[in-house]
């Protein structure tokens, strides 16, 4: 069940002035709840979720890796953090995707960590009379940066453990590089805590000789520049009925 605080979202970017040459569509396949409750078996694929898409992310079945999807190529980064072109079949259990709208682009200062990315987002949806708390944007950064702190995931195989469960063994596998030149892409979503998206800015990563990426935990700009899609959004949740 959809809480209250992505339900408002949901309504107000369907249904308020969003300006129309920069309106875009993105689709998020299952909750993150249903993710870290250890629900790694695959509820569709790379070519279902990203044929057409402008950028994605999403994780590998059994969690073995990062997605992302830029340029119309997909990347799986496993447990290595060296990038593999993703096949149309292979699965995931969870994945957001952006179709179609303009980007807005704003140059990211140098020294600029995720907060003030983040802040840059917030200040692009502000221009146009929107507010983070109700919306969802569509990101992507492009340039060189003189830090970034990248991470993966071993895969699992049935029975799945839950991330971040007491007691749990983390699969997860750092890579801290320095300095380091790609695009980063992901999405601003409310800052709730819902169960149901992923709260804050979430971005995945990919070097621009495609030798390193995955899920970005700390990044410092050196000269860099973000793109900013102004989207509704409706999450999919395979086995629950359509919404009226």
């Amino acid at each position: 069940m959809i809480n209250m605080s992505l339900a408002t979202a949901i309504h107000h970017s369907r249904h308020a002035s969003a300006p129309a040459d920069h309106a875009g569509h993105i689709r998020q396949i299952e909750t993150v709840h249903d993710l870290f409750a250890g629900r790694y078996e695959a509820v569709t694929t790379v070519g279902e979720t990203f044929t057409d898409a402008v950028l994605g992310i999403g994780v590998a079945e059994g969690v073995d890796g990062e997605i992302i999807h830029v340029d119309g190529v997909t990347w799986r980064i496993p447990a290595d953090g060296v990038p593999e072109r993703a096949p149309a079949d292979l699965g995931m259990p969870f994945a957001v995707a952006a179709y179609g709208g303009t980007p807005i682009i704003r140059d990211i200062p140098s020294g600029a960590t995720m907060t003030e990315i983040t802040t840059i987002v917030d200040g692009v949806l502000a221009e146009e009379n929107l507010h983070h708390d109700y919306l969802v944007a569509a990101v992507r950064v492009t340039g060189d940066f003189s830090h970034v702190l990248l991470r993966s995931e071993h895969g699992q195989t049935p029975p799945y453990q839950p991330l971040g469960s007491p007691g749990s063994v983390t699969g997860e596998v750092r890579f801290d590089l320095a300095p380091w030149t790609g695009t980063l892409a992901g999405f601003r979503f409310p800052d709730v805590a819902d169960d149901i998206v992923i709260p804050g800015l979430h971005l995945h990563a990919i070097a621009r000789d495609h030798d390193s990426g995955g899920h970005c935990h700390e990044l410092t700009v050196d000269q860099a520049h973000v793109q900013v899609w102004i989207d509704d959004v409706e999450v999919d949740v395979p086995g629950l009925p359509a919404a009226a």
